[in-house]
């Protein structure tokens, strides 16, 4: 089989067989907003975890910086995203397909009405939960050990807010991940927001380790 002659269509069918594809054929093709919400999570969780293959480096970086580089991972695989976009507020991260739009917001974990408030920008100022839009996500950045722990205490929180027709389900494809759905307070429809957990927890406990990390300090 002569691989340059294919189609995108036919390069499409053999994406399960040819991991350099990435995903490539099915991106550009997407046409369906439940399609493209899908593949650009499986590019998201990609993301994460090579941003987590090295917190010891990311210390230092605050919202912005983090987030920056996502929406450059992003804008690599051929996305439109844009950092601090202009969209009923400054948007931490604003990812476009045509008329297709995700908004994602981002916050390093300090406190749990500190992610309230970001889920309540995400809901309330950025998203207009129209049929173009019926999905966002919030970045959970965290430095604190036990990220199930601090996801479980978040999903409590939400629950405890009362939200209209609250619903929350696990991530098939990353089980730290959770989804919530609620009516959108602007278009009285369904909203689904994807929380992802960041995790940059980094004291290592062996001698090699602490000595490095005493230098640093």
């Amino acid at each position: 089989m002569d691989i340059e002659n294919l189609s995108l269509r036919q390069l499409q069918n053999l994406e399960q067989y040819i991991p350099g594809l990435n995903r490539f054929p099915s991106r550009f093709l997407v046409t369906d907003y439940s399609k493209f919400i899908e593949i650009l999570y499986k590019d998201i969780d990609d993301i994460i975890y090579q941003i987590q293959e090295n917190p010891e480096l990311r210390q230092n970086d605050g919202e912005d910086r983090l987030t920056i580089d996502i929406r450059d991972q992003l804008r690599r695989l051929g996305y439109d995203a844009s950092h601090d976009s202009k969209f009923g507020g400054h948007a931490d991260l604003l990812v476009k397909k045509g008329n297709f739009t995700w908004i994602g917001e981002a916050k390093i974990h300090s406190s749990y009405n500190y992610l309230w408030e970001g889920f309540l920008q995400l809901t309330t100022r950025y998203s207009t939960g129209d049929s173009n839009q019926r999905d966002g996500g919030i970045f959970i950045y965290i430095r604190q050990k036990n990220a199930n722990a601090i996801i479980e205490k978040w999903k409590n929180h939400l629950l405890s807010k009362e939200l209209p027709d609250y619903t929350y389900e696990e991530c098939e494809n990353r089980e730290l991940s959770f989804f919530s759905t609620h009516i959108h307070i602007g278009s009285g429809r369904d909203f689904r927001i994807k929380h992802m957990p960041v995790i940059l927890y980094f004291q290592p406990q062996d001698k090699s380790g602490r000595s490095k990390s005493e230098k640093k300090n």
